[in-house]
């Protein structure tokens, strides 16, 4: 006979399996729900009826008859029960989306923020709260789940962003003044991780996936066996301080020659910038397509983000890596230039592609953890709701 702890073991991993696939199949009937789980249907009853209880599950009745007789009872989450938000803190600007509890993005907001993080935490607060009192009168019976920080840096594993090399902020701890403010359960991560969390949630149903965002900076975020790989202290997936020109340029890491300094779109659009000054991007780079300088610039370009490429891909041996860029995922002809000079006989990848998420990965995947702890579960996927196509 199971004792009490092993009996409470059960029925939370019996939950966790149920809710993920409530997720997964957007809606399904009790018999389907115990089928697919290998669940026997008396468990199956009285799991849901504990999660229509907290109002995560809803009853729906089928439109059409399947078959002669009553129509089937379909159960899904109550996405309008309550919400989740992500925040993404960028160079220049603070990304900031709401969610559902289904995942459905239904709120966005862009804020131009300022240059000290104490005052960028009061100015979330200031802007969010009077959103978070309005929503949570509107997504009931739950309300807000959770918030997910995204920060350009080193976050540990505690929360604590360690250091972030554009604002140069070190050792700072916002999460406690946020959850204060906002009355909720607050993560705070790196933006790459956040964001290879968004691709899987959203985009690309995979166990091994990899994202490495190229806006202001680089950064890599893994996917390893279904969980963020984060290193001894969290810190794994800074890529872009990988040192790839011995005795190049300084860097405000405290090192010379790292990756980002010259393959990040922000060294791209310098560069664009410097000799087209009234380009507009990412839009205006279609203008310069039989540009000989352009082409140049490109090409230099193209050649250090390989060079960063041929490491990751020769390091982690990666199924699926994502680029993230505001001008590379406009313009897919992009990947196979690069892939065109990933040219050793040891390189092994399944595919890279551009990302659809875009700026909006970082956010998302915000958002997307904070519901993941709000149900307890190990994995979610909203891959055949067809959010992206709304995203952005």
């Amino acid at each position: 006979m199971l004792d009490t702890g092993d009996a409470s073991y059960i029925k939370k991993l019996n939950r966790k399996i149920l809710i993920e696939e409530i997720i997964k199949n957007r809606s399904l009937s009790r018999s389907t729900l115990a089928r697919i789980t290998g669940l026997n249907k008396a468990t199956v009853s009285a799991q849901i009826s504990g999660l229509l209880h907290e109002n995560i599950v809803i009853e729906k009745s089928e439109g059409e008859l399947v078959t002669r007789g009553r129509k089937p009872i379909l159960l899904e989450i109550n996405g309008d029960a309550g919400y989740s938000i992500g925040i993404d803190i960028d160079e220049d600007n603070i990304n900031i989306i709401f969610t559902t509890l289904k995942g459905k993005p239904f709120h966005k907001m862009v804020l131009v923020k300022d240059s000290q993080l104490g005052q960028i935490t009061n100015q979330l607060i200031d802007e969010i709260n009077p959103i978070i009192n309005k929503f949570n009168r509107i997504y009931q019976p739950i309300g807000l789940v959770g918030v997910g920080v995204g920060i350009h840096g080193i976050v540990n594993n505690k929360n604590d962003i360690i250091f972030t090399p554009n604002q140069q902020w070190s050792n700072i701890n916002i999460t406690e003044k946020l959850v204060e403010a906002f009355e909720t359960t607050v993560s705070v991560d790196n933006n790459a991780n956040f964001s290879v969390f968004a691709e899987q949630v959203y985009e690309n149903n995979l166990a091994d996936l990899f994202c490495i965002t190229l806006h202001s900076g680089i950064g890599l975020g893994i996917i390893n066996e279904n969980k963020i790989y984060r290193g001894y202290q969290g810190f794994a997936g800074e890529i872009g301080h990988m040192i790839i020109e011995s005795n190049g340029d300084f860097c405000a890491c405290g090192n010379q020659g790292c990756w980002e300094l010259y393959a990040s779109e922000k060294i791209l659009t310098t560069k664009l910038l410097e000799r087209f000054p009234t380009l507009s991007l990412p839009d205006g780079i279609k203008e310069l397509d039989q540009d000989e300088t352009y082409h140049a610039i490109l090409d230099d370009y193209l050649d250090y983000l390989a060079i960063g490429l041929n490491n990751v891909i020769n390091i982690f041996n990666p199924e699926k890596i994502i680029l993230n860029g505001s001008i590379i995922n406009g313009n897919s002809p992009y990947i196979s230039k690069i892939e065109d000079r990933l040219t050793s006989k040891i390189n092994n990848y399944r595919e890279i592609s551009a990302s659809r998420l875009g700026p909006d990965a970082s956010a998302l995947g915000g958002a997307a953890s904070a519901l993941k702890s709000f149900y307890g579960v190990n994995m979610i996927n909203f891959n055949d709701y067809n959010y992206v196509k709304n995203i952005s």
